[in-house]
Parts: C-alpha cells; sequence; structure tokens
C-alpha cells in the first residue's frame, strides 16, 4: 500500500522581506543624510525691533483709555453705585451717537418697533473696548390709550390689559426677536399693564428661559412688575429715580444730583430719555461725579447688591 508522503502546507500570507528591506534603507538614508541648517541666530537689533513694536502697541493702548476709554471705578473702591438707563433708544441717531460717545457705562434700552433698533444694536456691540449693555423696551399699555396710536408709538405692538396670557407672550416673544442682544427689559409706559399681577405673572416664564432680568421702571406706585418677577425666579430690581420727568437741563441736573446723594447710600437705577438736554448734564456731570467717587455701572451689575 503506498503511503502519502506528508506536504507542508504553503503559506499564503505575505511575505516580510520587502519591509525589511524598506526599513533598512530608511534607515541608511537617515544616517547618510545631511544635518538640518541651524536656526538663525536672532540679532540684538531685531530683538530690539520687535520690543519696540510692543511698546509702541502698549502706548498706544494706554493713550487711547486715557484719551477714550470709559471713566469707572472698581465697585469696592468707589463711594458710590449709580446705574443710568437711556430709553427709547432706537429712533433717532444724532443723540443716540452723543450718548455713546460718553465715557461712561450707560445702558441703553431699545425699543423694538423703532425704526433703527437693529442699527442701533450694532453700533453698541461695535467697539468691544467699551462694551454698552442692551435692554428690550418692552411696550406696556399705559392709564391713556391714545398714546398707544399717536406719533411714534404707532409703530409699536403694545401689550395691553385684555390680551390672554398666550397673546401676552407671543407679543413678547415678537420684541425679543428684534432685539435679540437684550440681556434684559423693562417696560415702556405701562401704567395700566404693570398693576395687573396676573399679566406681569404670564410673562415672566418667557425671562426666565431665555436667562434675562426684569427692570421695573415704576411708571406707577402700584406695580407688580418686580414682585412678579421675584415670585418667578426672574433677577429683578426697580427704578429708583426719573432723571428728565421735567426736561429741562435745570431740573435733569438736580435729578442727577439727587440720583448720586442716594447712591452714596445703597444702589441706584436712574432712567432718562434722549435729548441735548440730557447729554448736555451727563457730558458735564458725569466726570465730576466720578471725580467725587460716584461710580457709572451697567445696569447687570446691580442685580447682585
Amino acid at each position: 500500500m503506498t503511503t502519502e508522503s506528508a506536504v507542508p502546507p504553503r503559506s499564503n500570507g505575505p511575505r516580510p522581506w520587502g519591509l525589511v528591506l524598506w526599513t533598512a534603507l530608511a534607515c541608511i538614508g537617515f544616517a547618510v543624510a545631511p544635518a538640518p541648517p541651524p536656526i538663525p541666530a536672532t540679532s540684538e537689533e531685531e530683538i530690539a525691533a520687535v520690543q519696540r513694536g510692543l511698546d509702541r502697541i502698549v502706548a498706544s493702548a494706554r493713550q487711547w483709555q486715557q484719551t477714550r476709554g470709559d471713566l469707572g471705578l472698581p465697585w469696592d473702591e468707589a463711594d458710590g453705585h449709580l446705574a443710568i438707563v437711556i430709553d427709547d433708544v432706537g429712533r433717532e441717531l444724532h443723540l443716540f451717537e452723543q450718548l455713546v460717545g460718553l465715557r461712561f457705562a450707560l445702558t441703553f434700552s431699545v425699543l423694538p418697533g423703532s425704526v433703527y433698533a437693529a442699527g442701533v444694536q450694532l453700533r453698541l456691540g461695535a467697539d468691544r473696548r467699551r462694551p454698552r449693555e442692551i435692554l428690550l423696551h418692552l411696550p406696556m399699555e399705559p392709564n391713556d390709550p391714545t398714546q398707544m396710536t399717536s406719533g411714534l408709538e404707532a409703530t409699536e405692538d403694545f401689550l395691553r390689559v385684555g390680551d390672554s396670557p398666550a397673546t401676552l407672550i407671543a407679543k413678547l416673544e415678537a420684541a425679543l426677536d428684534r432685539v435679540p442682544n437684550a440681556i434684559g427689559t423693562n417696560n415702556h409706559m405701562g401704567s395700566r399693564l404693570t398693576p395687573d399681577c396676573a399679566a406681569m405673572d404670564a410673562i415672566m416664564p418667557v425671562l426666565r428661559e431665555r436667562g434675562l432680568f426684569m427692570l421695573d421702571s415704576r411708571t406707577i406706585a402700584s406695580t407688580c412688575a418686580e414682585r412678579a418677577a421675584i415670585a418667578a425666579g426672574v433677577p429683578a430690581l426697580s427704578r429708583q429715580i426719573f432723571l428728565d420727568d421735567d426736561p429741562s437741563a435745570e431740573a435733569i441736573a438736580a435729578q442727577l444730583e439727587r440720583a448720586a446723594v442716594l447712591a452714596r447710600t445703597q444702589p441706584v437705577v436712574a432712567i432718562g430719555h434722549p435729548s441735548p438736554e440730557m447729554i448736555e448734564v451727563l457730558k458735564s456731570r458725569l466726570p465730576q461725579l466720578h471725580a467725587a467717587g460716584v461710580g457709572v455701572y451697567p445696569v447687570s451689575a446691580l442685580l447682585p447688591r
């Protein structure tokens, strides 16, 4: 009987010799390749030139801060703490630009239906060296209904006492969509709506969900806007001083002085509106208050205090 001889199985795997050969050639190549050229040494003159450039940048930044930068005081070093909110922003540009040009951290409350609402928001965010906070100036029904339909007010969609909760929320959300850079809101008019606690309760969850705060402008003593906000978990504060109920420069100056005196005992929110008289008073008086230790702060800085 013939016995079949055992034949070892033939390997079908890759042969390693090619890889070994290429590895050997690579090692030889690295061994015989010339060394990379040395990194050129930096001369003392080149180092000095770079340093001079840095010095010019620092000097320019310091000069800008001294001549154009905001005048501010660290909170703990100030003798008084004042926030100034400018309402009705977005209806004109000339006075707005002068207010933005002041070297103090004013807060600007933008009307959602105003013709320049989008433009002023872009302008306020254009210079990161001088940030300015933006509020939504939310139109709410006043005691006199004719005020909602006369002049520029006719362009605004007011939250009204007769609105359902769903309608109030829809109007608020539409207004926020027009002022997307707002970090909080305060009421425009509202002497009839803000005492309606059910209406205030209806809109506060929207502010809470969006991480916004409520500044109660207190256009009427019976308002419950701040109380409703706090009950809903929305950070809130109230206006203490109206600067321009009387729009004359003398009256505005007197109200600003009143705010400064009060600011030495507690943080104060003052509200004013764009006008030549307002600009005149703020331009002349705010540097004096700064020198006397009264700091002007963004309105949000007062929230935790």
